[in-house]
């Protein structure tokens, strides 16, 4: 027999792992080829250039004093910093002896649009176009949406209803319509799937929808208005989309009760990922997403969303955080997030952005910034009379990946699936999300961002044909 085909290695060797230890507590992973087996396509996710030496902080102060005088708020605890160090170093040492080359897959990366100077004309941007779409789209449905006496005096001089909220004029000005998702080399549909979807008619786009498929889709939206714009996604089979603010937790509610009904889905969850826009220095000064709230009026969001009804006995809720001490006290602490889920925390997995060489992407004992972020595992209580506490003997992962465009953080589903009752049968929801994962339920205002087709390129042999080959995992 030959050689295997570049295609059988990558049916044999699906996973974004380039090592991980026995005990699964040291991990590397590559990011976009996370994200891109989560959707299932064969298409490559385009990435920024992975990061080749550490990042110098040239304003770093020298004491904690002088820190906190500057305004840094993201600093871990001195003993718990000094925990989390000895994990890291011992793990980026582990995995140097397992990966003598790069710590990353090749990417593609993403095309430069250049910035408009100050004496030219604003320049067409795609990226910033999407998002102002996404911001339209998730417009709330709910009564607490801001009164707008112009939009109701322009309603009542058409003859329209002055009590139709901004939202309909959103699904009135939108439709959608969906195809076979098609491979951009050849054109054809995805023959690793059994069953294609026929290309539905168009009907108004209502910010939630259900591929109940089982291959990947092509999602279109366009306007009914000039200037007849359309955005296509590629939406994985099996998940389930809500596009609306996460403030509103209605409008989620509301269109989760419907796609169950119609879709006959799963109303709880046994895994309920968070990822919140957590505000930060470093946010404020690249501008990066839109973070309107504080931390008390996002403390006040999480608590609103009522997420105890929807999760699983013995389910896990995930809350990614950053190191600002004071916000892992609101996670765990007395009456915290935890406890009101009811929820006891039993792992805790730190996350290393490293270079390709794989050192960190900061110096560790940075009083600025810190290379690390920390995901917080809690178990629910299997029955509605069992009160969960935290473990005493906490299991500590640690995961690292060379970071790629700004807020994509590593694709958790090959990673959480091994703690799951039936790692084939399992309902998640990720709250906050960016992209949508075969099977799961995505909630928030950017959930459909990098599904968005622009972000996608053809495969190729000079993309993620190192990470197949380098994969070491000793299972």
């Amino acid at each position: 027999m030959g050689n295997p085909s570049k295609a059988e290695r990558q049916a044999a060797r699906k996973t974004a792992i380039l090592y991980q230890n026995e005990e699964r507590d040291i991990t590397l992973i590559d990011i976009p080829t996370s994200i891109a087996l989560a959707q299932g396509s064969s298409d490559v996710l385009l990435s920024s250039i992975p990061l080749e030496e550490p990042v110098l902080i040239t304003n770093e102060p020298k004491t904690a004093k002088a820190a906190k005088a500057y305004g840094a708020d993201n600093i871990t605890s001195p003993e718990l910093h000094a925990s989390f160090r000895a994990d890291i170093e011992k793990a980026l040492a582990e995995i140097r002896d397992h990966i003598p080359g790069l710590w990353c897959a090749p990417r593609k990366p993403m095309p430069q649009v250049p910035q408009p100077r100050a004496t030219s004309m604003e320049i067409d941007d795609p990226e910033r176009d999407l998002e102002q779409r996404l911001k339209e789209w998730s417009k709330s449905k709910g009564e607490e949406e801001p009164f707008d006496f112009t939009m109701m005096m322009a309603a009542l001089s058409a003859g329209s209803d002055p009590n139709a909220t901004s939202s309909t004029a959103v699904t009135h000005r939108w439709e959608m319509s969906y195809r076979p998702a098609r491979s951009p080399a050849n054109g054809a549909v995805d023959q690793e799937r059994e069953e294609s979807p026929v290309p539905s008619a168009k009907e108004p786009w209502t910010s939630s929808f259900h591929n109940a498929h089982r291959s990947l889709v092509s999602l279109s939206i366009s306007e009914t208005a000039p200037p007849h714009r359309e955005y296509r996604f590629k939406i994985p089979s099996g998940s389930t989309l809500c596009q609306s603010d996460s403030w509103h937790s209605e409008d989620f509610r509301v269109s989760f009760r419907s796609l169950t009904s119609e879709h006959k889905l799963p109303r709880h969850f046994d895994f309920i990922l968070l990822d919140p826009p957590w505000p930060n220095r470093s946010v404020k000064r690249k501008m990066a997403y839109q973070n309107q709230y504080g931390h008390t009026a996002l403390q006040k969001m999480l608590e609103r969303m009522d997420l105890d009804t929807y999760l699983e006995h013995s389910g896990i809720v995930g809350i990614w955080i950053t190191n600002k001490a004071s916000l892992r006290d609101y996670v765990l602490g007395p009456g915290g997030f935890f406890e009101r889920l009811n929820v006891g925390l039993f792992e805790e997995w730190l996350w290393i952005k490293t270079t390709t060489k794989g050192e960190p992407m900061f110096s560790l004992d940075g009083l600025l910034r810190r290379p690390y972020e920390v995901l917080l595992l809690g178990r629910a209580a299997p029955n509605s009379w069992t009160k969960m506490q935290h473990q005493v003997n906490v299991k500590r992962r640690v995961i690292a990946a060379v970071p790629d465009i700004h807020s994509r953080k590593p694709c958790l589903k090959e990673l959480i699936e091994p703690l799951m009752p039936d790692a084939r049968d399992y309902s998640a929801l990720e709250i906050f999300s960016r992209y949508l994962v075969e099977g799961w339920t995505a909630w928030g205002d950017e959930v459909v961002k990098f599904n968005w087709e622009g972000y996608w390129a053809e495969s190729d042999d000079g993309v993620n044909e190192n990470c197949e080959e380098r994969v070491y995992d000793p299972r």
